[in-house]
């Protein structure tokens, strides 16, 4: 008798009818999340040409110069005292 062929072996559980294999519960779920990337992607590329359009005309953003993407460290900078209102 080949092993693992008795008939009375119970290691083995079949799935229940009415609960699906988890490759089946995987593969759903990976078409979800494949579909939610794409989304992602269609609204970042449409955010990024938002942003590129209205860059030119924003009045708000200065050129940035170093000086202003790293400020010269300054010891003085951690002394400073911002007089605060007690109420």
């Amino acid at each position: 008798m080949a092993q693992g062929s008795d008939s009375n072996d119970t290691s083995y559980k079949s799935p229940s009818p009415g609960s699906r294999p988890e490759s089946e519960n995987l593969e759903k779920e990976n078409a979800a999340l494949r579909k939610e990337v794409k989304s992602l992607r269609e609204e970042a590329k449409y955010l990024t040409s938002v942003l590129n359009s209205h860059e030119p005309l924003c009045t708000g953003l200065a050129p940035q110069t170093p000086d202003h993407l790293y400020p010269p460290h300054h010891s003085s900078y951690h002394h400073q005292h911002i007089p605060v209102p007690h109420y």
